[in-house]
């Protein structure tokens, strides 16, 4: 499989190299990239090109902290809509969470992970199937650019616990230190983030439940396009958008896909998944989306949610959340 990646990463690079004055045209032509591409926000780069790209840019600059500099060009729309989406996030949890749920949208080589123990949570994030060891200035790169996510959420104060990089330390680690200002290992087989949970679930002011899920959505959409062959994506995107109508059964959603119903069990069941359980997972998480919208009745989130009466959305609440919605909405606003 051929991986790519978002062409809003490799701008980074080139509006780097093209503020120092470099010729970045030349260089990513070089590297087997068209640089007018760079304008479409969808289009998308050979990874493995991408990686005789950043190569090419270390050697031209000869700059030890070259890595820290585009990191520290990332901006929401870098991301698509799933930066956008971060920035709208209630916790950093909620924001790590659609990270490792969602990177894909950036790298479909990426593979990620947020688990918790204790006091701690750790977010592992590497390539699926990597062909090659990671390049040390692309690593560099999309570390200080997360470190700049969270501090852009959290404040200039935060800092990891402790970061673990996938590559050996080099002419870098004193340029890291300064920006990330958090202890260094090098050498894992993933980039690794040790973060505090009282920072990771800290509720966050620039919460925005309505921008989040809109984005989401419109990642979600990007994805079961992407992924054609990721049928349980397609089928949560059909989900999203025909919840309203009520009309959310196995049959016609196999119907907007072209599947028998038999066929899209067999699909969804290759992929470990069920029907059931993407619709339960769709409403869920959509539920607790509206309940962050005050404009919005309980009846109102009911229908938006397909549920033909309040009082079914009121069952499922209680076992979503063990509350009813106005006893989980007002939770909700107190974390707040």
């Amino acid at each position: 499989m051929a991986f790519t990646t978002l062409s809003s990463w490799a701008l980074l690079v080139w509006e780097e190299l093209d503020q120092r004055g470099l010729d970045a045209d030349a260089l990513f032509r070089q590297a087997g990239l068209d640089p007018t591409r760079l304008q479409d926000p969808n289009a998308r780069f050979p990874a493995e090109k991408l990686r005789c790209m950043w190569v090419a840019a270390r050697e031209l600059t000869n700059d030890p902290a070259l890595g820290v500099a585009i990191g520290m060009r990332w901006n929401p729309t870098t991301f698509h809509a799933l930066g956008y989406a971060w920035l709208a996030s209630a916790t950093l949890a909620e924001a790590f969470h659609r990270l490792a749920r969602y990177g894909r949208l950036i790298s479909d080589q990426y593979w990620g992970e947020l688990t918790l123990s204790g006091m701690e949570y750790r977010y592992r994030g590497s390539a699926r199937t990597p062909a090659a060891d990671p390049d040390p200035t692309a690593v560099e790169a999309i570390t200080v650019a997360i470190i700049k996510m969270c501090r852009m959420l959290a404040g200039q104060g935060f800092s990891p616990l402790e970061i673990v990089l996938p590559i050996a330390p080099g002419a870098s680690v004193l340029h890291l230190e300064t920006n990330l200002r958090s202890p260094l290992k090098f050498g894992d087989q993933a980039l690794e983030l040790v973060l505090a949970r009282a920072d990771m679930e800290k509720p966050l002011r620039s919460a925005n439940p309505e921008l989040s899920r809109l984005n989401e959505q419109i990642v979600v959409k990007h994805l079961s396009q992407l992924e054609k062959d990721s049928v349980g994506l397609q089928v949560q995107s059909r989900i999203a958008e025909v919840l309203p109508s009520g009309r959310v059964t196995e049959d016609d959603i196999a119907q907007t896909l072209k599947l028998s119903n038999r066929t899209l069990q067999r699909r969804l069941a290759e992929e470990g998944r069920s029907f059931g359980e993407i619709l339960q997972t769709t409403r869920r998480e959509l539920a607790k989306s509206y309940l962050q919208e005050s404009q919005l009745s309980i009846s109102e989130i009911a229908y938006l949610l397909g549920f033909s009466e309040q009082a079914n959305f009121t069952r499922a609440c209680r076992r979503w959340f063990g509350q009813a919605p106005s006893e989980y909405r007002r939770q909700l606003a107190e974390a707040m």
